[in-house]
C-alpha cells in the first residue's frame, strides 16, 4: 500500500513539472516574441509635384511634401538634374498649393530689379508683428535662391519697378519701422532709408510722432535726422 502511494505521489510531481515546463516554453516561444515586436507606427506624408515650368531660363518643377505633423516642405528643383535650387519648410496657417492658379505670380517677383525672378513667402507668427515675409534672391552665378535677411520684413508695402525701390515695414509695441531700399541695375542695393516712428502724443486729441531717419550705404549709416509729425 505504501508503495502504491509513493508511486502516485511521484506521478503527480512529474505531471506538475511537465506542465510548468510547457508554460515556460510557450512564454519564451518565437510566436510570443513576434507578437511583441510589432512594426512602429509610420508617419505618412503626401507629396505633390508640379508640372515643369520655365523660371529664370531654367526648366524647373516644385515638389511639396506635407507631413502628418502639419509641417510643409517645398523644394524648387532643376527639372533635368533634380538639383535643389530652393528649399523652405514651415507650418503654414493657410493653404499652400504649388498647383494653385496664381501661385507663381504671387511668390515669384523681381524684388531687386535685376531682371530675374526672386522668391517670397510669408511665415505666419502668433501675431501680426511676428509675421515675416521671407525673401530669397536669385543668384545668377550659382543659379539658386539665397535668403536675404536684409530685405525680409513683416510686410512688403511696395515694389516700385520704375524707381527700382522696394518698400517694407514692421512694427513693435512701441515703434513702427519703414524701410526703402533703392537698387542698382545689377540688383545690388544703392542705399536704404530707414524711418523709425514713435508715438509721443501727450493727449488723445492730437497724435504726435517722433521720426528717426537713417540713410544707410554699404551697411553704414551716413546720415541721420530727427523730426516730428502731427497726424
Amino acid at each position: 500500500m505504501k508503495n502504491l502511494i509513493s508511486i502516485f505521489i511521484i506521478l503527480v510531481l512529474m505531471s506538475c513539472r511537465n506542465t510548468a515546463e510547457n508554460v515556460s516554453l510557450k512564454k519564451g516561444s518565437k510566436k510570443e516574441v513576434s507578437v511583441k515586436e510589432l512594426s512602429p507606427t509610420k508617419i505618412y506624408t503626401s507629396v505633390k509635384v508640379s508640372t515643369p515650368f520655365n523660371l529664370n531660363n531654367i526648366k524647373c518643377n516644385w515638389k511639396q511634401i506635407d507631413s502628418v505633423s502639419g509641417a510643409i516642405t517645398i523644394e524648387l528643383r532643376d527639372y533635368k538634374t533634380q538639383r535643389i535650387l530652393l528649399s523652405y519648410s514651415d507650418y503654414f496657417k493657410s493653404g499652400n498649393d504649388v498647383n494653385a492658379e496664381d501661385y507663381f505670380n504671387e511668390h515669384f517677383q523681381d524684388l531687386n530689379f535685376d531682371g530675374f525672378k526672386d522668391f517670397l513667402i510669408t511665415s505666419s507668427g502668433s501675431t501680426a508683428m511676428t509675421d515675416l515675409v521671407n525673401i530669397y534672391l536669385f543668384n545668377k552665378k550659382t543659379k539658386s535662391f539665397e535668403f536675404s535677411e536684409e530685405l525680409s520684413d513683416n510686410t512688403i508695402e511696395e515694389v516700385d519697378k520704375v524707381n527700382r525701390k522696394l518698400s517694407t515695414s514692421s512694427f513693435t509695441i512701441e515703434n513702427e519701422i519703414r524701410k526703402k531700399h533703392y537698387f542698382n541695375k545689377n540688383g545690388t542695393i544703392k542705399y536704404s532709408e530707414i524711418i523709425t516712428k514713435s508715438d509721443v502724443s501727450e493727449n488723445d486729441s492730437v497724435s504726435r510722432y517722433k521720426n528717426n531717419y537713417e540713410k544707410v550705404v554699404n551697411g553704414k549709416v551716413v546720415m541721420t535726422k530727427e523730426y516730428t509729425t502731427i497726424e
